[in-house]
């Protein structure tokens, strides 16, 4: 233990070998049985987090891929990160081509600000002027993105793909994305207020976004109801991924780590009454995997492929015959 009374943190790049090996299929026998053999119908949700949630949602479609279970998958929903995951692999990307795109981005530039903009902003703002809208534009991150998105629409996407977004008119009302240009919709999931610069207003709509997380960080209520509505018999297996803030996270630095991990804060507040709400559904199962990086480093592409790792070996784990037996009282 160090001083502060924490564990020494792991070295996962050191493990790396042993956390890429291939999976032992005999190791997930429970969880291939309760998609194959016991008829659920399996929606796959991946959760927000900034880049830490990216690289924990790139490792979760990584282990469906090897597992062979995603030909199960019914629909694939995501927020914000979850989003700009799950919208190119429901394109048909690969989760190994997705994480490569990500690591494009550890470079100079990758988070653009325009510094310009906001310094005569600033000078304007004894006259009357006002901020921009957001500090950071996303333009390389949208071509990221756009690099691996297999199609334009989510009409096209071999496997039905929804993402969350929030209305910014002051009601704060919940959006699902379904049809339409995949990218204009995943980069407005992602529009952090203040944060993020918004997607400029849909020609035919009144109002812009923000991002999904400020009404469902991770998609549970709305993958339910979507179920619900369609008539479905089968019962739902909700997979979901959530990136949480931990009692242990280290403090935040700088102001847009301070603001954003604020705003986290808050959507966890609830986020706590949703996952309550649908663990009281009878014909619902969830299974919420949370690999708790404590990493306050939000925006830092460097820090992709550690990130990645970590996620990776917490899932493996997780999703294991006997844990995953506990959680569901199912052997």
């Amino acid at each position: 233990m160090n001083p502060g009374g924490r564990p020494p943190a792991r070295d996962w790049l050191a493990e790396r070998r042993m956390i890429e090996a291939p999976l032992d299929p005999d190791r997930y026998t429970t969880l291939n049985r309760l998609i194959r053999e016991r008829g659920f119908r399996l929606v796959i949700s991946l959760g927000g987090g900034s880049v830490p949630g990216l690289c924990g949602n790139v490792a979760l479609a990584r282990i469906i891929e090897e597992l062979g279970l995603l030909d199960q998958v019914a629909e694939i929903w995501g927020t914000s990160a979850g989003a700009a995951v799950g919208g190119p692999w429901a394109s048909g990307s690969t989760a190994l081509e997705i994480l490569e795109s990500l690591k494009s981005l550890d470079r100079f530039g990758a988070i653009d600000v325009p510094v310009g903009r906001l310094l005569w902003s600033l000078l304007k703002m004894p006259f009357g002027g006002r901020l921009p809208d957001g500090l950071i534009g996303g333009k390389h991150f949208a071509t990221a993105i756009a690099r691996v998105l297999r199609v334009p629409d989510f009409e096209a996407c071999p496997i039905p793909f929804r993402c969350i977004a929030c209305s910014d008119d002051g009601k704060l009302r919940r959006v699902v994305f379904r049809r339409g240009p995949l990218l204009t919709s995943i980069l407005s999931s992602m529009s952090l207020p203040g944060i993020v610069i918004p997607q400029a207003i849909r020609e035919g709509e009144p109002h812009g976004y923000y991002d999904g997380g400020l009404v469902e960080k991770t998609p549970l209520h709305s993958p339910y109801s979507e179920h619900q509505r369609q008539g479905e018999t089968r019962p739902l297996l909700l997979l979901a991924t959530h990136f949480g803030n931990d009692g242990s996270m280290v403090p935040a630095r700088g102001f847009v780590n301070r603001f954003v991990q604020s705003i986290y804060a808050l959507e966890d507040v609830a986020w706590h009454y949703q996952v309550a709400e649908l663990r009281a559904k009878s014909n619902a199962t969830l299974l919420l995997l949370n690999p708790h990086l404590d990493d306050p480093a939000l925006f830092d592409f460097s820090r992709v492929t550690i990130n990645y790792l970590a996620a990776r070996a917490t899932f493996a784990d997780l999703l294991q015959n006997a844990k995953l037996g506990l959680s569901l009282g199912a052997q």
